[in-house]
């Protein structure tokens, strides 16, 4: 694991595609080590998704696991976009300490995702999901919805920035670690 010898770990999970090396995903590893959170960055081994996503939800157990057994007593998860996703089912299933969404992709224009709809109500650890006010994949609306059904679930809106956080990346990054390290130490 990367970061302090510190018991708090967040397994952080790219977007549709992508990998370890995705600057988001590199950024957020950065900010949580800062925080004192070991990150363990992980990539599904297919860039495809493989719908209903048994291969990419087996693959995140694991690397859950993995962090387990090296020690991490409180295991966050961190998910940008498709990652975010899977780590929502994921946290619905089986809740972490914490859970971290960085553009939820929820229900793109035209193609409504009940299932993870589902899945982010069903959640009952600490959510945080940062969100371009301009994403059209994660409409706001959607996500206010689901908040005011579910109190774990809370929104950080980033102005004027859509589903790739543009300018306002930096700004979402920190505002999730700072928050995840509070969060953490509080429970």
């Amino acid at each position: 694991m990367s970061g302090d010898s510190s018991a708090s770990a967040a397994i952080v999970v790219p977007g549709y595609g992508g990998t370890i090396e995705q600057p988001i995903v590199r950024a957020a590893v950065s900010q949580l080590i800062a925080e004192g959170i070991a990150a363990v960055p992980i990539q599904f081994s297919r860039g495809k998704p493989t719908e209903p996503f048994a291969q990419e939800l087996t693959e995140l157990r694991q690397a859950r696991e993995a962090a387990n057994t090296a020690g991490a007593t409180q295991l966050a998860l961190v998910g940008r976009s498709f990652g975010g996703r899977m780590c929502a089912r994921s946290a619905a299933e089986e809740p972490p300490a914490a859970l971290v969404l960085l553009g939820h992709p929820i229900a793109p224009q035209g193609r409504p995702r009940p299932e993870d709809e589902a899945a982010l109500e069903a959640v009952r650890c600490p959510t945080l999901v940062v969100q371009g006010d301009h994403d059209r994949l994660g409409p706001l609306a959607v996500l206010q919805r689901i908040a005011e059904v579910n109190p774990n679930v809370q929104i950080y809106v980033l102005k004027g920035v859509g589903h790739s956080f543009g300018a306002r990346q930096t700004e979402g990054v920190q505002h999730a670690a700072v928050w995840l390290r509070e969060t953490l130490r509080a429970r």
